[in-house]
């Protein structure tokens, strides 16, 4: 059958000469792969590679067949959905892009079912970092929010208290966990929990304290979830904003 969804592109990589499989984030169908045959090559096709950059938002046609749901497939129709002019081509946009990019690969699963929060809540922030001024915190309180959608957002019963642990997702007094964070960081860490994408622009963390908070973050998804490893686009990050 036929189906039209919302979509957002999470990743592509080359196939063959001409050919490249783009991984998409879809509303109606979850993370599917699609094969986009002759793509690099064909300049009159129906499909354009500039419709698939990371994390582009478009509007596609495709068919899946009951029984084989699942394996790659192909894209009927495609046209934007949102049209990213700041992304592309900001450097600093376009480095985080590709770092949410890299994020989105290891958390969301091609055998999960299709959620709509958290389809929602990645393309209403996708939305927020090409139109609003840009914000180094972007990419910090997009983590720190995904996790509330992946189920381990962190308990703020003791906000108060002087410390977190990572492994509990818990504010602490005292804990003997060795993965506990607490003055500057953890208070940046309070910061970034109760300010929203609108009010990043108000707060300052330097270079040092906002690579140690993605140090911390980094290693928070790590305990939480299997395989999520190391990112490889946090050096371009910190070279960026160096």
């Amino acid at each position: 059958m036929l189906i039209q969804t919302d979509a957002i592109i999470i990743s592509t990589f080359k196939y063959g000469d001409s050919s490249l499989i783009a991984r998409c984030y879809c509303k109606e169908l979850g993370l599917k792969s699609f094969i986009l045959k002759g793509i690099l090559s064909s300049k009159k096709g129906a499909l354009k590679k500039s419709l698939f950059q990371p994390l582009s938002i478009i509007n596609l046609i495709t068919q899946v067949k009951n029984e084989n749901r699942e394996g790659l497939h192909f894209i009927k129709e495609a046209r934007v959905g949102f049209p990213l002019t700041e992304i592309p081509f900001d450097i600093k946009k376009n480095a985080v892009a590709l770092f949410l990019s890299e994020v989105m690969t290891r958390v969301i699963s091609e055998e999960g079912s299709p959620n709509n929060r958290l389809y929602d809540f990645i393309q209403k922030s996708v939305i927020h970092l090409e139109q609003r001024e840009f914000s180094p915190l972007f990419h910090l309180k997009f983590m720190l929010d995904l996790s509330q959608n992946l189920g381990f957002y962190p308990n703020q019963t003791d906000i108060e208290k002087d410390y977190f642990d990572l492994e509990s997702g818990c504010f602490c007094s005292s804990s003997p966990s060795k993965y506990v964070i607490g003055g500057e960081l953890v208070l940046a860490f309070k910061i970034l929990i109760n300010t929203n994408f609108e009010k990043l622009q108000d707060f300052k963390f330097t270079n040092s304290l906002r690579a140690k908070l993605l140090s911390i973050l980094i290693e928070y998804f790590n305990l939480h979830l299997q395989s999520f490893g190391k990112i490889k686009s946090v050096d371009i990050l910190h070279e960026i904003f160096r």
